[in-house]
């Protein structure tokens, strides 16, 4: 009652959407999509047909690109329709703003054009969503990647100074400078030069390790996180990705993508899903200028060869391939198999398996055409079909297959390339296992690998324990085998070899250090075993797994690493005072990350 009773001020109604409300690009995309109907609508307004479509406009957001073959009318007839639609919607042009892309070989036209049209004319470029489109082909790799390279380098040189560790410059890489070279690759995923892809990679491993010389391998950073590493992207198989995603699209048969509607009626097979897994692909003469699509099937090609897979045949073959329909089997058999059975040729089976899997299919087989049954028998009777398609579709293969979403699609591609891409390296919980004379289970790798990675919520305690794990700090024995010296030993002056179990661990000047922390854990009530392996590489006993505990003790045994590494090369112990101090430091650092 008191809410009826309350009389409300009046507040006026305007045209237009409120900035920063997440309501404004929606409302906006609903009232500026009734101007693109009216235009694809508009027979007046000529666009670019090629075959059976037509191509008038492409919408983002509020940026709109038009594509029009009469230029002289079509311009007339489309400002025509924007000033009819702004008395209604408000919705106006600014034409200064607005450039116009000129494509006429006529030089009498182009100039009668330039004198009509109200737009800004651009002679040799033109900027949409941050991508230069060129008159030539050949110049988008020089407008484009030459740009962004420039734009990187730029960026990297501006914050070259800023004071961070090689970590938070890891993460500037993957938060500002990997999503700007993803939508590049995705923009215009042409053939590019490898040696942009290794510029742009040593460019930012200079940045990373800030002009030094790397620590650790390229290859074990690179690695997922869950595998030991700190997933470092690495762009050149993010282009690959990229660039052979669009395999996905092709065998999935998406009519309702625009571009594979208008690329369909050029290409020969006269249709993308014959690529995949098709004889079709066999075949295949690609034109000229298809520069995408050429591109993407020699690299999904690459791949397939590389991973010992026969690109052409395979249990994820459809039932609707040109392998079946050049048996000469009719339509109705074909969709009878695909209603009853499945889509694909693993389902189908091969040789005894042929349509013998469950009981339907074997009840399939008296209902389909007798002559039909006889050629399908044939064909997946001989040995190639047998030894192809009668065995479980790989983990790349699935990726094509049962998905009917392309979310996460790049990142499913990457995943599998960088299986594939999977050099052997050194690895460094390998090595900690060899210096500590014993061996780490699957279950322990895994453990340790989690700890580095989630110890603690501050980054700077996460650091040292991550340098710790994988091996960053130089000893005297590594030195030794770089500069081929035979002075190897610990720099303390105790008069051991320096390996790094030593300088960590077994070092007289180290060791009190560590039974300090081990007595004020006694006083806490924790007695782990006197072991290297749980203060370095975080591998707790079953007895310490309780929260409470194993975060205390992460504190007492990161704020030791702290004070070591701070004297790890100076000939002298470990104070216990300034250990303590490290303990405050790291328990003060991670309260304020949990406020935070």
């Amino acid at each position: 009652d008191e809410i009826r009773s309350f009389r409300h001020h009046a507040f006026p109604l305007r045209s237009g959407t409120r900035q920063g409300c997440p309501l404004s690009p929606l409302l906006f995309n609903i009232v500026l999509e009734t101007l693109a109907r009216a235009i694809r609508q508009t027979k007046e307004i000529k666009g670019i047909k090629i075959g059976k479509e037509e191509l008038k406009l492409s919408l983002f957001a509020d940026d709109m690109i038009l594509y029009l073959t009469d230029p002289k009318g079509s311009t007339k007839k489309l400002l025509e329709l924007i000033n009819e639609f702004s008395k209604v919607a408000g919705y106006k042009i600014n034409t200064h703003k607005s450039n116009a892309f000129l494509y006429i070989s006529d030089k009498s036209s182009e100039t009668e054009m330039r004198t009509t049209t109200p737009f800004t004319i651009s002679p040799q470029k033109i900027k949409y969503l941050g991508i230069n489109l060129t008159k030539e082909v050949k110049d988008l790799y020089n407008e484009n990647y030459k740009t962004l390279k420039r734009d990187i380098e730029e960026d990297l040189r501006r914050w070259k100074n800023v004071p961070c560790s090689w970590i938070g410059r890891t993460n500037i890489i993957k938060m500002a400078i990997l999503p700007k070279v993803l939508y590049k690759f995705n923009a215009i995923p042409i053939k590019i030069p490898t040696t942009f892809l290794v510029e742009i990679d040593k460019t930012i491993r200079k940045f990373i390790w800030n002009n030094k010389r790397p620590r650790i391998a390229k290859t074990m950073l690179s690695r997922k996180c869950e595998s030991g590493g700190i997933a470092i992207p690495d762009f050149k198989l993010y282009y690959r990705a990229i660039v052979t995603k669009t395999a996905w699209y092709w065998y999935q048969n998406r009519r309702v993508d625009q571009w594979y509607r208008i690329e369909d009626t050029v290409t020969n097979p006269q249709n993308y899903n014959y690529l995949i897994f098709d004889k079709g692909a066999k075949s295949m003469q690609w034109r000229k200028d298809s520069i995408f699509n050429k591109w993407c099937w020699e690299n999904w090609k690459s791949i397939c060869i590389k991973m010992k897979l026969n690109p052409f045949l395979s249990p994820c073959t459809k039932v609707n391939s040109k392998w079946i329909k050049e048996l000469d089997i009719k339509s109705e058999t074909r969709r009878l198999i695909e209603e009853k059975v499945g889509y694909d040729l693993h389902t189908v089976g091969s040789g005894s398996k042929f349509l013998n899997r469950t009981p339907i299919a074997q009840e399939l087989t008296t209902r389909i055409n007798k002559w039909d049954l006889l050629k399908l028998k044939s064909f997946f009777s001989a040995r190639e079909t047998i030894r192809e398609v009668n065995r479980e579709p790989t983990s790349w293969e699935q990726i094509f297959t049962p998905h009917t979403s392309d979310r996460a699609l790049i990142s499913r591609v990457y995943k599998e390339l960088k299986k594939l891409d999977n050099k052997i390296t050194n690895n460094p919980i390998n090595k900690w296992a060899k210096d500590l004379n014993r061996h780490f289970s699957e279950e322990d790798i895994q453990s340790i690998n989690k700890y580095m990675k989630k110890c603690s919520p501050s980054l700077a305690v996460r650091e040292m324990q991550i340098k710790t794990t994988l091996r960053y700090h130089l000893t005297p024995v590594r030195l030794a085998a770089i500069k081929k010296s035979n002075n190897n030993k610990c720099w303390r002056g105790c008069g051991e070899m320096g390996t790094l179990v030593h300088c960590w661990w077994d070092c007289k000047l180290v060791q009190p250090i560590w039974k300090a922390v081990w007595r004020f854990l006694g006083k806490l009530g924790m007695e782990p075993p006197f072991d290297p392996a749980i203060p370095l590489l975080g591998l707790f006993p079953k007895d310490l797994i309780r929260a409470c505990y194993r975060d205390t003790a992460t504190s007492m045994f990161i704020a030791a690493q702290f004070t070591i590494a701070r004297l790890w090369n100076q000939p002298r112990c470990p104070s216990i005072d300034e250990w303590i101090k490290n303990v405050a430091f790291i328990h003060n650092g991670v309260l304020l990350c949990i406020k935070k």
